[in-house]
């Protein structure tokens, strides 16, 4: 689930650091204070933001490294830029590489049922729902199933879990818009249910692979996605299950 502030673990506390829109730095040259008003500062823009988030790099076992590759070049239908004896470098759009696959001789796996502070998970957008709905039929018929499945709103997401436990996101937005999801996250809806509605996975792909085009590409009529991109609304709900947060 994206969230600007509850993923990051960067919460309103912070807030007061932030650096104004604007910042007027005194430049008075010494003149004798007989400088024009152009020449008493400048404005300075805020603090830069980065452009892009870059790339992800995941640690594995031994046991798991070829495995861990193999799982992300299905999952991203990606291509291997650079493969070591302990690392790999996959990619999957124009970024020299998105992914990063890390291991050492050393490298102990995740402790099963230990719930440590960490990285929660990583999320993929992908183009519309029959592209998402391929990689879940493809990813199903390759042994690996989402453990939740969820319309959140403003968007339709699947979780899965790596070789390594490692959690992943693929997720199609909602909204044609940036604006439009951000109307909804900060309207009633969301706050009354900013979990979201679950989705039976086979059913909901089953309804979109039904209306895809020969060639495989998307053949839903714009009505139609917009029906199954609608979220059901179920009233209160503020709990992520436990299927979500289970280590």
């Amino acid at each position: 689930m994206k969230s600007q502030c509850g993923s990051s673990g960067i919460c309103g506390h912070l807030s007061s650091l932030a650096t104004p829109e604007h910042i007027t730095i005194n430049m008075t040259a010494n003149n004798g204070g007989n400088s024009s008003s152009a020449d008493n500062g400048i404005k300075i823009t805020a603090r830069p933001s980065p452009v892009a988030l870059a790339h992800v790099v995941l640690r594995a076992t031994p046991a798991k490294y070829q495995e861990m590759v193999q799982f992300y070049l299905e999952l991203l239908n990606g291509e291997i830029i650079l493969e070591e004896k302990t690392f790999a470098f996959l990619r999957y759009d124009h970024e020299h590489h998105r992914i990063g696959i890390l291991m050492t001789p050393d490298t102990e796996a995740k402790e099963p049922g230990r719930d440590i502070a960490g990285l929660e998970h990583v999320s993929f957008t992908f183009a519309n729902l029959t592209a998402m709905a391929r990689v879940y039929q493809h990813l199903k018929e390759l042994g690996y199933e989402p453990y939740w499945a969820v319309n959140h709103g403003m968007t339709s997401s699947m979780y899965y879990r790596d070789p390594e436990r490692n959690k992943c996101e693929l997720q199609v937005e909602n909204f044609d818009t940036p604006e439009e999801a951000d109307v909804f996250v900060r309207g009633p809806l969301f706050k009354m249910n900013p979990v979201g509605t679950d989705i039976d996975p086979p059913t909901w792909a089953g309804h979109i692979l039904a209306k895809m085009q020969p060639n495989g590409e998307e053949g839903l009529t714009e009505e139609e996605a917009k029906e199954i991109k609608a979220r059901k609304e179920i009233g209160d709900r503020h709990e992520i299950p436990w299927v979500a947060l289970a280590p």
